[in-house]
């Protein structure tokens, strides 16, 4: 099978809120309460027509196993990303953060990740990418330069 970034569509985000509400996504989020479905559905529809956010899923084959969202700010893109929770520890975080340099747009000229200090996997996932880490406390930063 092939794994590989399609385009997010709004027949995506039942599949997404159901992943970012999943316990452990939650305790490694930034926010970590429940989000109702009227709350993501307003929330992904904007970032579907923000032309600053681009939205993608990881597919492998068929099968929806990730999501991978990049916000542009000026020049930079942050990456935020999530593996969906039967799909974990397979290898799907770092080709996710791998993949993102294929599809971000060319006026980006960097990429960066926040984790939070706890959050073994998503720091091994952007090592593994070869990006470069800076400890801010509880947040880790991981930045890349792109060529």
């Amino acid at each position: 099978m092939s794994i590989f970034l399609r385009e997010a569509t709004k027949d995506d985000a039942d599949i997404i809120l159901e992943w970012r509400n999943d316990p452990l996504t939650r305790n490694q989020s930034f926010s970590k309460g429940l989000i109702d479905r009227e709350t993501h559905i307003q929330w992904f529809l904007n970032k579907l027509s923000d032309t600053n956010c681009f939205l993608f899923i990881l597919m492998d084959g068929t099968e929806r196993v990730g999501h991978l969202r990049i916000d542009k700010v000026n020049d930079i893109g942050e990456i935020s990303y999530m593996i969906a929770p039967d799909k974990r520890k397979r290898g799907y975080g770092k080709k996710i953060i791998g993949l993102s340099e294929r599809v971000v747009p060319h006026n980006i000229n960097a990429l960066i990740g926040l984790v939070q200090n706890t959050n073994e996997s998503s720091k091994k996932c952007f090592i593994s990418n070869h990006y470069s880490e800076f400890s801010a406390g509880d947040i880790i930063c991981y930045i890349k330069v792109l060529s």
